[in-house]
């Protein structure tokens, strides 16, 4: 699975079940990925009206158990899914906001690898940071 999700300094999602930011850039970011793009109904809403939103998926039973697309999680807690999760690309953008649902994966973790670290000014905040991560294969195998 590839997952992507925005989180504040403090690794929060959402509060009081809506989401913390809805940048522009990093919608047009996400939507740079290979396609398709999975989400559900409600992280839809945001992106509807732009351009590309032909190119999303909507399921919302998520997440989906397959590598050949990505899956733009807001309201989910997916750790107890992360043994399968392939690749993670954060987005966040300097702030701590209120929240009560958290990102629990810790990417700090040796078995997650980052490989990119890219920022860029976004809609709504000036500098956004994308991180990139993939799983440790070297530590996979381990018995």
């Amino acid at each position: 699975m590839k997952i992507i999700v925005c989180l504040d300094d403090q690794n929060g999602m959402m509060f009081n079940q809506r989401r913390q930011s809805q940048d522009r850039m990093v919608r047009e970011d996400i939507m740079r990925l290979s396609l398709p793009i999975v989400m559900n109904a409600y992280s839809y809403k945001m992106f509807e009206k732009d351009a590309f939103a032909k190119a999303i998926i909507i399921k919302n039973e998520l997440p989906v158990f397959k590598d050949d697309c990505y899956q733009f999680i807001e309201d989910l807690d997916i750790k107890p899914y992360e043994d399968q999760i392939t690749e993670i690309i954060v987005y966040s953008w300097n702030r701590s906001y209120p929240s009560d649902l958290k990102w629990t994966i810790n990417l700090a973790d040796k078995q997650w690898q980052l490989i990119s670290e890219t920022e860029f000014q976004g809609n709504s905040h000036d500098c956004i940071t994308k991180k990139v991560y993939i799983r440790n294969e070297d530590l996979t195998h381990d018995v």
